[in-house]
């Protein structure tokens, strides 16, 4: 998974935000260490078609064929 890809969020519980089965941009990626409550995890930040990005975990997301 890389910055240009289209992604589909899958989420589980509260993590998709109600955005769940939707395509977004990935934007980037990156390891959060300091991220209350997910130490060490991995975390990517999506942009909507409304313009809104926002953070998930990235095994949250699957890359769009």
């Amino acid at each position: 998974m890389k910055a240009g890809d289209l992604v589909l969020l899958q989420g589980t519980m509260w993590s998709s935000y109600g955005r769940e089965g939707e395509v977004g941009l990935l934007l980037e990626t990156k390891l959060m260490t300091e991220r209350s409550g997910y130490p060490d995890t991995e975390f990517s930040r999506v942009l909507w078609g409304n313009g809104e990005d926002k953070l998930y975990k990235t095994e949250h997301l699957r890359v769009v064929q």
